[in-house]
């Protein structure tokens, strides 16, 4: 089925992608930008859709002229509205990565940004936008991770989804006791080692912690194990 309406998302995260793939500072800089926009562009887009294409009872047309102009109002009305598309995407990191990009465009040129940094929210905007509109962007660009954090969100992300295709209906469980408690019939290791990326990758995301490039290798193993035992 051909989607029109996912044309400026896509195209905006594929120019990404290109840029991630030059060395400069500018590439970096330009990449983050269109990251963001493509972010931004993906959540009003969706809250936009008519019933029929969304598969949700959206905002009204009063709460989404409320919304225009201002980031986070977006942000609480596609946590209102579109919550079954969020069970493996954090919204407080969009919000803090939303926060790093403003940096970047409002202080211009002198400010750089670490490659990792944008590699992660590339793979945030890139599962976003997966969620939201069912189309997978893999087989549109063939960008390669080239820091290990940004090897590590991509096996982050590739859990997670894996996880949704096997967990039983939530109840009134909070999504991460429901994985973990998931993970811990099957084997309380697995349970242990979900714990600990979890907490390692909020943590890392949020900038709680400035990790190395050396912290992430257990990391990747970890949830490449997880990734293997599940598959």
């Amino acid at each position: 089925m051909n989607k029109p309406w996912i044309d400026g998302s896509k195209e905006l995260i594929i120019h990404a992608a290109e840029h991630l793939d030059g060395q400069t500072d500018f590439d970096k800089r330009i990449a983050m930008i269109s990251i963001d926009n493509a972010v931004e562009i993906s959540i009003k887009t969706f809250l936009s859709l008519p019933k029929r294409i969304s598969k949700i009872q959206g905002p009204s047309r009063k709460e989404l002229q409320d919304a225009e102009n201002s980031f986070p109002t977006y942000l609480d009305l596609l946590e209102k509205y579109g919550t079954d598309k969020l069970i493996d995407i954090s919204l407080e990191d969009i919000e803090w990565y939303h926060r790093l990009r403003n940096e970047l465009y409002h202080n211009g040129n002198g400010i750089t940004i670490d490659k990792s940094k944008v590699e992660a929210y590339f793979e945030i905007a890139r599962n976003l936008f997966d969620n939201l509109f069912d189309e997978k962007l893999v087989n549109d660009s063939n960008y390669a991770y080239t820091t290990n954090f940004g090897k590590f969100m991509s096996n982050w992300t590739k859990l997670e989804k894996l996880l949704r295709t096997k967990l039983p209906p939530k109840g009134d469980n909070y999504a991460y006791y429901w994985k973990r408690d998931f993970l811990k019939a099957m084997d309380p290791s697995l349970a242990a080692d979900f714990t600990e990326v979890s907490d390692f990758r909020n943590r890392v995301v949020h900038g709680v912690i400035d990790a190395t490039s050396q912290d992430f290798i257990p990391m990747i193993n970890k949830t490449q194990f997880m990734i293997n035992k599940l598959s």
